[in-house]
This record gives structure tokens, C-alpha cells and sequence, in this order.
């Protein structure tokens, strides 16, 4: 593992040339979580080990910049601040499990703790900083306008693409607690077209799109796609208009787990959104209304885990919540021909 000077794991997983690539192992057991201070210890990455990943997501809040000396600060202005949350990272207990399983096959995306500060947008005067620091870690490719990613996997017949998006770097201002920016945008003109021109390339058979906040659930009053609905439906289009197969979302962010899935939509077929959050982090909230929801909120350390069987002629997708223990509380199945566009 290379070190720098200042003490972040230059391209820690990938480096520049894994990205481009394709790997030609057909994955079919995904790991994925958020909402992570490396600083707790959590029995749940010795139930990760269990279930032996192929690969592994971190969906964001991966540390809390925002978190110094047991408390929450409003704005960290450590000059070294992005510096020292890598440095915990890379020392925690879940990055050593995972170096142990998956030492090239991790991808990440940021939410708003590890960005910087808590519910930030575009408006966020570290953003650059941020960014910085995060490419040096992750090895990722270096936008100039975010951190937003795709990876192929497996061969022809059984790809799996993963697109890991940024909904910080370019976000609109948040709007107030129970009003919406109808006008606002998540991503910015530049990654919209990036995002079109990965729906739109051929040779996915799975597309897996990470999203740090939710993209089905629209009822509670916090940080989701709903509070910009103009973004949130132009995706929707998006995908619709590519005709893309096989999109299913993942994403982090809410403290608790569930498995949202919006029916009726152009895109033609059910979009399933899996939440897995926290690694460490729990909400005291137990109930919470969503009409999308597909069995029951989780509440407790969690993480998330999607597989693939491709030994039949119509591969069975599994959707799965972890708890500490083995325990399974949430599992959704369904054959991927579920997830293709109707004919018109």
C-alpha cells in the first residue's frame, strides 16, 4: 500500500488503470454500507467476512468530518481536517477487513460528513479541498467538477456496471424542513451528461446506480432525490429515454435500512432502492412512513448485500439487509428480465 507524506493511501484500491478496465469475473455477491465512524468498533464487519463479498460500495458518510473530540461541530476548519479523517479510515477496523477480502475491488462515493459538513451542497467552502483529498484515497478518476465513478465488471453476458454518483459537489442549496426546491439540481450539466453517456453505453446486463441519499422514498422530511423534483424526475426520463435494463439503486445516508421500490414509472419497469445505513450509526426513529417500502424499516447496525445467480437462463437478483449476528430482516427476489423496459 503506498503512502503519502501526509499520511493518505494514494489510490488505496484502484488505481487509475483498474478503473478503466473490465474485470472478467462474473460478480455475484455485492457488498455495500454507510454511515461509518472508524473510530467504533461494530461485530458487524466479522458478519461481512461471513459473507465474503466480491466486491464492496461505500455509499458515503464513509467518515464524519463534522465529528472531533466525541462531538458535532458545525463547520471543521482544521487545516489538516480531510487529512486526519483518511488517516482513520485507513487504520479503522473496516477497512483492514475489507483490505483483507477485497483489497482491489472497492468503490466509493461521498455524502455530506465525509464531504465536509452536515447536509452541504455546492455552496460549501472546502468543497475542492474535499475533493482532492478524496480522489488521493480512492484512486478514483479525477473529475474536476466531483467524484462521481462507473466501473464494468464481469464479461459479456453477466456485466454488471456500477455508477457511483456525486450529489454534493453541485447540489443546489437544501431547501427548508418541509418545502421543496422545485427548480434546484442534484448533479450539475457536466455529470448529467457523463450519467447519460453511461446509461446509454452498451453491454450492461445489471446496472447499479449509487445514490448517497435516497431515490424512492419521498415521505420523511429529510435529505432525499424528492427535494428537488425536477432532478429526481429528469433521472427517471433518463433512464426511460436510454431504454437502460437492470437499474437498481443503492443508498445510504438515513441511520436506518429499508427496501423502497417505486412500481409505476416511464422507466417501464420496478426500481428497487436498497438502503443500507449505518455501519456504526443507528437513528432512534422505528417507525417512518413509506408507502414504497417493501417489508419493514431495520433498525440497528446494518449492511447491505445484492447477488446475482447467473446459472439459470433468467438470473435471479436477491436484495438483502444484514444485521450483527447473521440475522436477514429484509430480502427481496425477483429473475432480472423483472428489471426490462416494456415493449411499446
Amino acid at each position: 500500500m503506498k503512502v503519502l507524506t501526509g499520511g493518505i493511501c494514494a489510490g488505496v484500491l484502484f488505481g487509475a488503470q483498474l478503473w478503466a478496465g473490465q474485470n472478467d469475473q462474473p460478480l455475484e455477491r455485492i457488498g455495500f454500507g454507510s454511515c461509518y465512524k472508524p473510530e467504533k468498533s461494530t461485530p458487524l464487519w466479522a458478519d461481512v467476512k461471513k459473507y465474503d463479498p466480491q466486491l464492496w460500495i461505500w455509499l458515503g458518510d464513509n467518515f464524519y468530518n463534522d465529528w472531533a473530540n466525541g462531538k458535532y461541530i458545525r463547520f471543521n476548519d482544521d487545516p489538516e481536517a480531510f487529512t486526519k479523517g483518511y488517516e482513520k479510515l485507513k487504520k479503522s477496523e473496516g477497512m483492514a477487513a475489507l483490505q483483507a477480502l477485497v483489497p482491489d475491488r472497492m468503490m466509493a462515493t461521498w455524502d455530506d460528513h465525509d464531504f465536509g459538513k452536515n447536509d452541504a451542497g455546492k455552496e460549501y467552502s472546502r468543497k475542492e479541498e474535499s475533493r482532492k483529498a478524496f480522489v488521493k484515497f480512492w484512486g478514483v478518476p479525477d473529475h474536476a467538477d466531483g467524484v462521481y465513478s462507473s466501473k464494468d465488471w464481469g464479461p459479456p453476458g453477466k456485466c454488471v456496471r456500477v455508477i457511483l454518483l456525486d450529489l454534493r459537489y453541485n447540489r443546489d442549496p437544501l431547501p427548508k424542513k418541509g418545502e421543496l426546491n422545485t427548480e434546484g439540481d442534484m448533479l450539475g450539466e457536466t455529470q448529467w451528461a457523463w450519467l447519460k453517456g453511461e446509461l446509454s453505453r452498451p453491454g450492461a446486463d445489471l446496472v447499479i446506480i449509487g445514490s448517497s441519499t435516497q431515490f424512492v422514498a419521498d415521505k420523511h422530511p429529510y435529505e432525499r432525490w424528492a427535494n428537488f423534483p425536477k432532478s429526481k424526475s429528469r433521472l427517471i426520463q433518463l433512464i426511460a429515454e436510454t431504454g437502460v435494463k437492470g437499474v437498481i439503486f443503492l443508498s445510504g445516508d438515513r441511520h436506518n435500512g429499508e427496501i423502497s421500490c417505486l412500481k409505476e414509472s416511464p422507466v417501464g419497469y420496478p426500481v428497487y432502492d436498497v438502503t443500507s445505513s449505518g455501519l456504526t450509526e443507528v437513528s432512534s426513529i422505528q417507525k417512518e412512513e413509506n408507502p414504497e417500502r417493501v417489508g419493514n424499516l431495520v433498525n440497528g447496525q446494518n449492511f447491505g448485500a445484492l447477488q446475482v445467480d447467473w446459472s439459470t437462463p433468467d438470473p435471479k437478483i436477491t436484495l438483502e439487509l444484514h444485521l450483527a449476528g447473521g440475522e436477514v430482516p429484509e430480502r427481496v427476489s425477483f429473475p432480472l428480465s423483472q428489471l426490462a423496459p416494456h415493449k411499446r
